[in-house]
């Protein structure tokens, strides 16, 4: 499987991101580090000829007034509500997002890096 990641914080951009893989295309929408929003769209055929109907999915952020500092910072809400449950609950780690799957991520994103650096 592969899929390619293309963005850019330097220069000018829609803030949005596009995720084309061998099996479709998803577009986040902006902001794309924490969007509301992202549309998927399936492809097969030679030569990725035959194009799935979008599917959008759609996830609100909670109705929290006040100001922030970042746009959609809001949505930061559900971070907190889980580390408060897995706190409450004496969990050291949330089963939602372990630190199993936190390493693999920062694998991902170290391998990245090493590639920028060459």
């Amino acid at each position: 499987k592969h899929g390619t990641l293309e963005c850019s914080l330097r220069n000018p951009s829609p803030r949005q991101a596009t995720i084309c893989g061998t099996k479709g295309v998803i577009e986040v929408q902006f902001p794309f580090w924490c969007p509301t929003k992202f549309t998927v769209q399936g492809m097969t055929g030679l030569g990725s000829q035959t194009w799935t109907e979008k599917k959008v999915y759609e996830f609100p952020l909670p109705d929290i007034t006040g100001e922030y500092n970042f746009v959609n910072s809001e949505g930061l809400a559900y971070e907190a509500a889980e580390a408060n449950r897995c706190l409450r609950a004496g969990l050291t780690e949330s089963p939602l997002f372990d630190s199993e799957e936190c390493l693999a991520v920062m694998q991902v994103i170290a391998d990245i890096r090493s590639r920028w650096e060459k």
